[in-house]
C-alpha cells in the first residue's frame, strides 16, 4: 500500500487560487460532506455569489490534486486527511448522521484486490471504496432510545 504523507500537500495548497482555497477551507470546516450546491450556499452566507460552474471547477481541481474526495454514492465532497498523495483507502459513510471516516485499506484486502486485478491483466489505480453503514455514535444513540 502506498504510504501517505503531507509532503506534497504544502506545495499544492500554497499554489491554490483564492477561489480554490475558499472551497478547500469550506470543506475543511464542514462537519459533514457537502454537495456543490450546499457549498455554494455556505459561500453565499459569507457574501460570495458564485455560479455553479465556478464551484465545480474548484471542486474538480481539489479532487484531481488529492485534496478532496468526491463520494459518488451520495454525490458530495469531503476533504482528504491524507492530502497530496496517492493511496488506497476506505471511506466509511454513516447513513444516519452523514459523517465520513477515511481509513487505510488493510494490506491483505489490497493484496486480494490486486491479485484479482492481476488475474484479469488489469492494473489498479489508487482509489477508495465507499462503504455505507452506521457509525458507533449513531448505533449507540439508537440503542439508548430502545
Amino acid at each position: 500500500m502506498a504510504s501517505c504523507h503531507d509532503g506534497g500537500r504544502d506545495e499544492i495548497t500554497a499554489n491554490l487560487t483564492p477561489n480554490r482555497r475558499r472551497v478547500l477551507q469550506q470543506l475543511q470546516h464542514s462537519e459533514r460532506p457537502l454537495s456543490a450546491y450546499e457549498l455554494l450556499e455556505c459561500l453565499r452566507q459569507e457574501g460570495t455569489n458564485w455560479q455553479p460552474p465556478t464551484a465545480y471547477r474548484a471542486l474538480d481541481y481539489l479532487v484531481e490534486q488529492g485534496l478532496a474526495h468526491y463520494l459518488q454514492s451520495i454525490q458530495k465532497y469531503v476533504v482528504c486527511p491524507h492530502s497530496g498523495c496517492s493511496h488506497f483507502s476506505q471511506l466509511l459513510i454513516c447513513v444516519e448522521c452523514g459523517q465520513v471516516q477515511e481509513v487505510a485499506m488493510t494490506s491483505s484486502l489490497l493484496a486480494a484486490l490486486q491479485q484479482q486485478a492481476d488475474e484479469q491483466n488489469f492494473r489498479l489505480s489508487a482509489q477508495f471504496l465507499e462503504l455505507k453503514g452506521v457509525c458507533g455514535r449513531c448505533r449507540d444513540a439508537a440503542v439508548g432510545t430502545e
